[in-house]
Order: C-alpha cells, then sequence, then structure tokens
C-alpha cells in the first residue's frame, strides 16, 4: 500500500517558508483575539486594582499645600561690607550654586531652626511623646518636618518654590514662610563667622607684617648712620641734573667747533675780495664787525633811496650819501680779509671751551658712579621698607574692610511670593491617582495574559499550529455543547457536519489518482483528542458522498465504536483481533451500519498482546484483502505516543490524518507524533483541528465557519 502514496504530498518547505516569513511579523488580530477571549481576566484585574487604589486612598489623610516663592538676587548680597566677597566669593548666576541653595533648603539644619521658630519641636500632634517628657534628637525634629517640604527651582528662572504639606492649612503656610527665613538666618551667621575668622586671620598677618617693617626701617637706618646717607636721594637728583646741563653743553660746544673748523676751511679756499661768497659762509657772517657793517650799509642804502626821491645824483647830499656808501662796503672788504684770523681766533676759542666742559663732565660722572655705589643697598633696603609698609597698609584697609560693623545691605535673595494657607486638600490626587491605577492595572492584566500565553505549550490557533507544524489544516471542527459522541452528522446541518464536509473535499484532492487517495489513517498525539469521532464523522462523509465507506477500528486497547451503534454492537462483538487471530472470516466481521454506504469493522474482542497479532504486516495483508470492496477506507488508531502498534499500521495507510485538539495537547507531544509517524514513514496528509471554540479565537481566518455557512444558518436564511 506504501507504494501508492508515493505521489507527492504538499509542498511543505515552501509552506514553511511562506508560514515563517509570516510568523516574524507582529500578529495584532491574533493579540487580539487572545484579549478578547481574556476579556473577563482584564476586568477582573483592573476592578481588583482600582478597587483597592480607592479603598487605599480613602484611608489617607488629606494634605493641604502653601507655597513661598523665593528669587536669587543676580549679583552677589554684600552683607558685610564692601569686600567681603573677596573673603568668601560666589557666583549667583552659576546653576550649580543655585542648586546648592535649593538643596542647602531643606537641610537638617534649616529644619531644625524652622521648628524650633515655630515651637513645632514641641507640638504634640508633630511629636506625641513631649506630651509625657519624652526628648526627640535634633535628626528626629528635622526628619519630620522635612518630610512636609520640598523645594525645587523653576526651569529657566532664579525662583525657587517652596513647597510644604502638612494636615494642618495653617501649619503648612507657618513651615512653608519660616523655611527661607531660617535658611537666611543661617547664612547671616555663616558669613558672620566668615568674616570673623576671615578679620583674625588678617589681624595675624598684619602683626607678623608690622615686625616686619620695623625691621626693615631699622636696617635703613643703621645704613643711612653708617655712610652718611641721610641726603642720598637729593644728592643723586643734583647730580643727576648736572651731568644731563654739561652733557648739553660739551655737545654744544663740540658742534660750534666742528662748525667753525668747517666754515675755516671754506674762508681758506675763497679770496679775500669775493664779498658774496664770504659772506654766505655762516661764521664769517656772524663776526660782529661784519655784521655791523652790513647793517649800516643797509640803513645808507636806505637813506639814499629816499634821497633820490628828493635830489638829484649831482646834489651834494646826494654825492655825500654815495660817497658813505662806498667806504663802507671798502671797510667790509676790508674785514673780510681779516675774516680768517678772527674765525681761527674763535675756534682755539671753542677748542679750549669744549675741551674744559669735558673734562668737567668726566668728573661729574665719576662723582655718579661713587653716588649709584653708594645707593644700590640703599635703595634695596628702600624698596624692602616701602614694600612691606605696602602690604601693611593693604591688610589694615582689609581688616576695617571685614569689619561686621559694615552693616547689612541686603539678603542673597528675597521674598517674591508669600505662603498663604491652603482652601482645598492637595493629597490625595483621586482622579490622578485612580487613572494611574487604571493604566497599571490594565498594563498588569495585559502582562499576565501575555505571560501565560507565551507560558501556553499547547496550539490554540489554526495559524499556530500551522506555523508550529509546517503541516496545512485539513479542517476546523468547532466545539458543540456536550460531549461529542457518535457521528457529527447527526445533524446533517451543523456546523460539525459541515467542516467534515471540507475534510472530505481536502482528502479527495490529495494526489492526481484517485487509487492514491483510498486508504486514511486517523490518530493522534495523546488520548481524548477525538480521533474516533473525527474517523467515524469522515467515514460518514465519505458514505454520504457515495462512496463504499469501511471503518476500520484499529485501536485494539481502548474501542469506543460500539458506543455509538449500542445496537449494532457489544465490546466482545468480534472485529479485526478476531480476524488476526484466526479465529474469524472477514466476512464475519464486517458489519452494516445503519447509514447507507457506510461499513463497520469494530475492534473485536480484547487481545492480550495486539502487537504481536500486528507482526508479518499482517494488518496491511488485511487492508489489502478489503480495499477491492470499498472505495474509501478510514483507520482508526490508537495514539502515536501512547502504544506502538499505530506505527506499524502506517504502512497500509496512503495518507495519515493527524487530529489535534486545540489548548489541550502540548507542543511537544504533537511534535513527537509528527517525529513518530515520519519515522515510520506514514504521508501527513495534515492535520484537524479538533473542538475548536469559535469564541476563544481557535482560528480567526476560520470565522466565517461559523453560523452564518451551516447548513442551519442556510436554511434559516431561506
Amino acid at each position: 500500500m506504501s507504494s501508492m502514496s508515493e505521489e507527492p504530498a504538499i509542498p511543505q518547505a515552501a509552506l514553511h517558508k511562506f508560514l515563517g516569513n509570516q510568523g516574524t511579523t507582529f500578529d495584532f488580530s491574533r493579540y487580539f483575539l487572545l484579549f478578547r477571549r481574556n476579556l473577563w481576566l482584564i476586568l477582573v484585574i483592573v476592578c481588583i486594582g482600582m478597587a483597592a487604589t480607592y479603598a487605599w486612598l480613602s484611608r489617607q489623610p488629606k494634605l493641604y499645600a502653601s507655597r513661598a516663592v523665593v528669587e536669587v538676587e543676580q549679583e552677589e548680597a554684600k552683607v558685610l561690607g564692601n569686600r567681603v566677597e573677596d573673603v568668601q566669593k560666589q557666583n549667583l548666576e552659576s546653576d550649580d550654586y543655585i542648586q546648592t541653595i535649593v538643596q542647602s533648603l531643606t537641610s537638617t539644619s534649616v529644619m531644625l531652626r524652622a521648628a524650633q521658630v515655630l515651637g513645632l519641636d514641641k507640638d504634640p500632634t508633630l511629636f506625641p511623646g513631649v506630651a509625657s517628657g519624652k526628648t526627640y534628637t535634633e535628626d528626629v525634629i528635622a526628619g519630620q518636618i522635612r518630610k512636609r517640604v520640598s523645594a525645587s527651582l523653576r526651569r529657566n528662572t532664579r525662583l525657587i518654590d517652596i513647597i510644604c504639606e502638612d494636615v494642618n492649612p495653617q501649619r503648612a503656610s507657618n513651615i512653608a514662610g519660616a523655611v527661607p527665613q531660617a535658611y537666611l538666618r543661617q547664612t547671616f551667621e555663616e558669613q558672620f563667622r566668615t568674616a570673623n575668622q576671615a578679620t583674625q586671620f588678617l589681624q595675624e598677618q598684619a602683626d607678623s607684617l608690622k615686625k616686619k617693617l620695623e625691621e626693615s626701617e631699622r636696617r635703613l637706618q643703621e645704613y643711612k648712620e653708617q655712610h652718611n646717607a641721610v641726603s642720598l636721594e637729593n644728592s643723586q637728583d643734583i647730580i643727576t641734573e648736572k651731568l644731563k646741563e654739561l652733557n648739553r653743553r660739551s655737545i654744544d660746544a663740540k658742534n660750534a667747533r666742528i662748525k667753525l673748523e668747517s666754515d675755516l676751511q671754506m674762508v681758506r679756499k675763497i679770496p679775500a675780495n669775493d664779498t658774496d661768497r664770504m659772506l654766505q659762509i655762516g661764521s664769517v657772517a656772524a663776526i660782529q664787525q661784519v655784521s655791523t657793517i652790513r647793517a649800516q650799509i643797509v640803513t645808507a642804502e636806505a637813506d639814499l633811496a629816499a634821497l633820490q626821491k628828493r635830489y638829484l645824483p649831482l646834489h651834494p647830499k646826494y654825492i655825500a650819501a654815495v660817497t658813505q656808501i662806498q667806504k663802507l662796503k671798502q671797510s667790509l672788504v676790508d674785514t673780510l680779509r681779516n675774516a680768517g684770523r678772527i674765525l681761527e681766533t674763535q675756534y682755539a676759542s671753542a677748542k679750549d671751551s669744549e675741551d674744559k666742559l669735558n673734562a668737567m663732565l668726566q668728573d661729574q660722572e665719576t662723582a655718579a658712579l661713587q653716588l649709584s655705589k653708594l645707593a644700590i643697598p640703599y635703595n634695596t633696603l628702600q624698596r624692602e621698607v616701602d614694600s612691606d609698609k605696602a602690604m601693611y597698609d593693604a591688610l589694615n584697609t582689609r581688616i576695617r574692610e571685614t569689619s561686621i560693623t559694615k552693616g547689612i545691605e541686603k539678603s542673597p535673595f528675597h521674598l517674591v511670593e508669600e505662603p498663604v494657607p491652603g482652601n482645598h486638600p492637595v493629597k490625595p490626587e483621586m482622579t490622578k491617582v485612580l487613572g494611574l491605577a487604571f493604566v497599571v492595572s490594565l498594563a498588569l492584566a495585559i502582562a499576565i495574559i501575555v505571560t501565560l500565553d507565551s507560558l501556553d505549550e499547547t496550539l490554540r490557533s489554526v495559524d499556530q499550529a500551522e506555523e508550529f507544524l509546517g503541516l496545512p489544516a485539513l479542517a476546523v471542527v468547532p466545539e458543540e455543547k456536550g460531549k461529542q459522541a457518535g457521528s457529527a452528522f447527526v445533524r446533517n446541518d451543523s456546523r460539525q457536519a459541515e467542516a467534515f464536509r471540507s475534510l472530505r473535499t481536502n482528502l479527495s484532492m490529495l494526489g492526481t489518482d484517485e487509487e492514491a487517495r483510498r486508504i486514511f489513517l486517523v490518530t493522534s498525539a495523546v488520548p481524548s483528542e477525538g480521533k474516533s469521532f473525527s474517523s467515524l464523522s469522515l467515514a460518514h462523509a465519505f458514505a454520504m458522498d457515495g462512496h463504499r465507506t469501511l471503518l476500520v477500528e484499529a485501536d485494539m486497547r481502548k474501542p469506543s465504536l460500539y458506543k455509538a451503534y449500542p445496537k449494532l454492537a457489544k465490546r466482545d462483538t468480534l472485529g479485526i483481533t478476531d480476524v488476526l487471530s484466526g479465529n474469524s472470516a472477514l466476512d464475519e466481521v464486517l458489519v452494516p451500519a445503519p447509514e447507507e454506504n457506510l461499513t463497520f469493522v469494530f475492534a473485536g474482542r480484547a487481545a492480550p498482546s495486539p502487537a504481536e497479532l500486528l507482526s508479518g504486516r499482517a494488518f496491511d495483508k488485511l487492508i489489502g484483502r478489503l480495499i477491492g470492496s470499498f472505495d474509501r477506507i478510514v483507520i482508526d488508531t490508537a495514539p502515536v505516543n501512547a502504544v506502538s502498534e499505530t506505527l506499524t499500521m502506517m504502512s497500509a495507510a496512503q495518507y495519515v490524518v493527524l487530529v489535534v485538539r486545540p489548548a489541550h495537547t502540548s507542543k511537544r507531544a504533537v511534535a513527537r507524533a509528527c517525529h513518530l509517524i515520519g519515522k515510520a514513514k506514514g504521508v501527513l496528509a495534515g492535520f484537524v483541528l479538533n473542538r475548536a471554540n469559535f469564541k476563544v479565537g481557535s482560528g480567526y481566518y476560520y470565522h466565517y465557519y461559523g453560523n452564518k455557512y451551516s447548513y442551519k444558518g442556510y436554511y434559516q436564511s431561506k
């Protein structure tokens, strides 16, 4: 019979690839059906969560909030004078400093100070043990206030919100107002301590510098007395001025001597009667006699010009004036002839003056060098005194600036919003918390459902089964009320009957040869899958289609076919075991069914070892004898994982139909059944999903397979 099943089966490699690609995407429909199926669980968890949250909120005390708003100054407050910022400098614009203020507002010291100012450390409502004389530590008191106070910086501002929450609205307002005041007071005290420490340190440094200054002045005075250098600075100034004056005069004398020397050489080269060229020489023109005669000539010529306007050239006064001019010019010529001797005399005098000034300059430079040698140690001592005195004066100035008597100008920050008692409680936030509880409960319910679904080892839907098994679903048999018994065709208009009609159609299209699809073995992985019901219903479907059909009950350990037809057979009715054991003939065990074209072979009387009856391919031979008399043979066998004889019968069938019950059979059991069928060389035609509940998502592609397309639905629509 196995040779008859060599026709190519469904291309499972392509099917695996198709289903694998389909399985990689997120299946929204599957999860929608999953959540719809477990909607009752979601509602239960959400209701429990909401109820528990509401009960918890009802027990919580009502809290009132009060807020104080503080603004940090852009420039630092000069609390202790004009220069105390140098002692403890802070940049109030930096984010880290403002965040430090925010954190400091809820520090233990600030909380404790605020509690003490308001007298809350003695409040029996906050500290019940006070009435009995119990003493609380500072940490406990501060912690009790800190639980009520929060400070936060507004984004992109220098505003700090100080919020206090308390069951008493007036107390919340008092605490919110006391916290910034306590911090401000603490800041002033810290600055006061800082100023005192700075003053003490500066005073110590000033005392040390005072001693050093006195020692420097003493050494300077001793040096002055030792070298008679009391007026050293004045002497240095006098010598410096003399050096400048002598140097200037020496340079002028040298320039005069050089000029005379140059003019003297030119005079020697010019003829004595060349008056014009002689007068172009500066030194010659500067001779006293020459300049006097030239002035007289200019005056005489001016007088002559005046006479020319009044007298003729032959007039005595005119002639006398001309004569006078000629005498002066002749006198100028005579004087210019002696210019060389005059310049030589001036040159000698200039050379002598230059030499004397150079000698005086050298003497003065020697005196200055001697005084400089004496001034070097003096200047060193003087600079040391000046430096010590400057430092001493600066420290005294700083001490005066850091004095606490300078007073307070302003605080580092100021209150921009006074706290007021709240009129309505801010906590518990019923709507917000209940909304959050709803979201959390819903998320928890979804997580539980998804977790349970992921932990579920069963096959729950058609698509999941096809993806896992790599086999097509031949039919999906819906769940009906009550236990499955007998055939699905008890009612021809039922959804189960329609499912087996689909199974009959799918099996009739296997292969290309009619002879290759006549013998079908129906089995399951484990018991209680509904394989006997499926075998009977499939045989009934073939018979209704006009095929001569034989149903062989090969489950010899737990037969159940006789229960469906109590009038035809009992548990010990002759059957397959009797034929295989040789106690009965084959014709004796063929029992016609009440339905047309349907014949049964029951399991027969109980056999001690069914596996032994199947040895030697006895079952194959039996089926070979029966196939000549029937068009279709359906073999109902025991579960594959339960007994071994089912595997022995595989060679007698052309196709194997695996019955799977959704949400019941584990994946491991189904996978093992497929593995065993493959080892036995059985040809799996596909699987039947039996007892599928359409309301819980056994296969959302098969929803249309419900009432609409059942015969009953069809007839009702008519």
